[in-house]
């Protein structure tokens, strides 16, 4: 039989642990009661107000601290204090240097009442700023008070201070001395004129002039290659932004994963003149091989698959070599291209392709191949134009025969991006011109001319891109012989996913006997987009697309365009956004329009 004394040995422990517990919670309601009476209001009297008050508001750890109460009235009051010497610091970081502040902590009251008179007493004017080298040399003429904009004058706050010295940091920087720093400051405030002098003394570091470029961590990539999109200068001064300008450069060829420069190494240099100092830049490259799949489909067009393979990095400087494979229920296309940048020159590109397409519309059957080659051009920041040779070789069925045709062609473009991303633009406009003469190499094939002119913008209403307008337009024009003699794949074409949502694949426009499209001479096209983000990731786009095709050279305005219109859904992913579109007729041709179209693919739709 087990002794009873284990009974009482866990009656015991019971007990002790309730007791334990319930002094505990004593204590807590001790503190807890204590913590209650040191609760408090705060308030502020004298003559701040505006946006003061809310610098004054915003500083106050007796605000920030308000559901956290002081364990006593000590703790209360050194809460009290600090905020009264962080009241100071913001009166004279808005140029209030002769400002008062009391306050008056009413231990009678519950909650405690607390109020602060504040007087800010005159605004205070900076009056000079100048800027010393430690040295005793002379400064830079660049260093001046226009470069790291400030000027006499101004109202005189510790922000326009703060920010002129790390403008004159940034200017040293670019202009040999990119181991400048603040060695002292001398602020004279004069409580008699209301004024403030500031001298800034910099210990400018030696005075460095760049030698040779060097690379560390190449594998694949080129140096010679590297050597030449830098335009390298060796025995310039050192200026930041040059080095900073490389950087991105380098970066925007796609080839590496960071790029970052080797600290310099200044310990030898002479302080008493310049130093000649290689530059070393650091790379970690990026795989250059890669694979892909994509997918699309719409109730039109139906479904599409899309692969590709891609070497980014051929031949070691860049060259891109890509084979793209399309199998869809109305087009299969194979596309080798080849892009070789700074072809001849930087800021240049060499284009080349072979096309291989099947396509089986409506309104055509066509079996095609073409070679291209090329060049593009960078013009300046935002445009680039180019030209190139192209072949082709083809047999086009439509209604009214099987014909086979030979074209060269010489299309000339320029285009214009300032958009802020390729997939899912909130800024910017693009603007495009393509401007194609085709010269028959055969009995068969005529000659013609095809301009297409396109643009679009975007413009954020909201902030954080929650809402962002976007339209966009087209035109095409085709001069030369008549519609029917131009081989159906030249013609111009709307409605579908790319084009006008809401009517099928190349359905607007003119159409034969059988409500087949046949295309036209001209073309027109208007979109608009509102793209709504209500999440994170998730976005709604309503949006309204009108057009229409024309048999002559000329588009004719006042014939009616059609309209659609729709709703979209978008749900953004890293690579960009997944679109999904549901479209409607608005005014629907009896036997021909469906009732809807739905569309679903990557980016978005321009």
């Amino acid at each position: 039989m087990r002794p009873p004394r284990c009974n009482f040995v866990f009656l015991f422990l019971t007990l002790l642990s309730f007791g334990v517990h319930s002094s505990a919670r004593a204590q807590d309601q001790a503190t807890s009661g204590e913590s209650q009476s040191y609760g408090y209001e705060v308030s502020f009297s004298g003559d701040v107000q505006g946006d003061l008050l809310s610098l004054i508001e915003e500083s106050s750890r007796l605000k920030q601290l308000k559901d956290k109460l002081p364990s006593s009235l000590a703790a209360l009051k050194r809460r009290v204090r600090e905020d009264s010497e962080g009241f100071d610091k913001v009166l004279r970081s808005e140029g209030y240097y002769d400002n008062t502040i009391s306050y008056d902590v009413d231990e009678s009251q519950r909650p405690i009442n607390i109020v602060y008179e504040i007087k800010t007493g005159p605004q205070f004017y900076l009056n000079s700023f100048r800027i010393i080298f430690k040295s005793g040399k002379q400064i830079p003429s660049a260093l001046n008070n226009a470069n790291i904009g400030i000027s006499t004058g101004v109202v005189a706050r510790s922000e326009v201070v703060v920010e002129a010295k790390n403008r004159a940091i940034v200017v040293l920087a670019d202009h040999g001395y990119p181991d400048a720093k603040l060695a002292d400051q001398d602020v004279v405030v004069d409580f008699a004129t209301q004024k403030m002098d500031v001298t800034l003394v910099l210990d400018e570091g030696p005075r460095l002039v760049v030698g040779n470029l060097e690379f560390e961590g190449l594998k694949d990539v080129d140096a010679n290659y590297l050597q030449q999109l830098s335009q390298w200068k060796a025995g310039i001064l050192y200026n930041a932004k040059i080095i900073d300008e490389l950087r991105r450069k380098y970066l925007r060829t796609g080839l590496f994963e960071a790029v970052r420069m080797k600290p310099l190494d200044t310990t030898n240099a002479a302080r008493d003149g310049t130093y000649v100092t290689p530059i070393t830049m650091i790379f970690v490259e990026r795989e250059h091989k890669s694979v892909g799949l994509g997918a699309s489909f719409s109730t039109s067009e139906g479904a599409g698959t899309q692969f590709f393979w891609e070497n980014r990095n051929t031949f070691g400087q860049g060259e891109k070599l890509r084979a793209d494979l399309t199998v869809a229920e109305i087009r299969q296309q194979l596309k080798l291209g080849f892009n070789k940048p700074n072809y001849l020159r930087n800021n240049q590109s060499l284009n080349a392709n072979i096309n291989i397409k099947h396509e089986d519309t409506d309104a055509y059957e066509e079996k095609s191949v073409s070679a291209f080659v090329g060049i593009d051009r960078k013009w300046g920041q935002h445009w680039t134009v180019g030209g190139g040779l192209e072949l082709e070789l083809s047999e086009i069925q439509d209604e009214d025969d099987t014909e086979s045709y030979a074209f060269a062609s010489i299309p000339l473009s320029a285009r214009y991006d300032s958009t802020n991303d390729l997939l899912d633009p909130t800024t910017g406009f693009r603007f495009g011109v393509t401007a194609t003469p085709y010269y028959g190499l055969t009995a068969a094939s005529p000659e013609f001319f095809k301009t297409e002119i396109d643009g679009s913008t975007y413009y954020s209403i909201l902030d954080d891109d929650r809402l962002v307008f976007a339209t966009r337009g087209k035109i095409g024009l085709l001069a030369g012989d008549s519609s029917s003699d131009i081989p159906a794949t030249k013609r111009f074409y709307a409605g579908g996913g790319g084009s006008i949502r809401g009517y099928e694949h190349q359905t607007v426009g003119p159409l034969n006997s059988s409500d087949d499209p046949v295309g036209g001479r001209s073309l027109v096209e208007f979109g608009a987009e509102a793209r709504v983000r209500v999440t994170e990731d998730i976005g709604l786009v309503p949006f309204i697309e009108g057009g229409n095709v024309y048999d002559s050279a000329v588009p004719d305005f006042f014939e009616n365009f059609q309209w659609g219109a729709g709703l979209g859904l978008r749900y953004y992913t890293a690579i960009g956004p997944i679109r999904l579109d549901v479209a409607v007729p608005l005014n629907r041709r009896k036997d021909i329009d469906d009732a809807w179209q739905f569309y679903v693919s990557i980016g978005q739709a321009f």
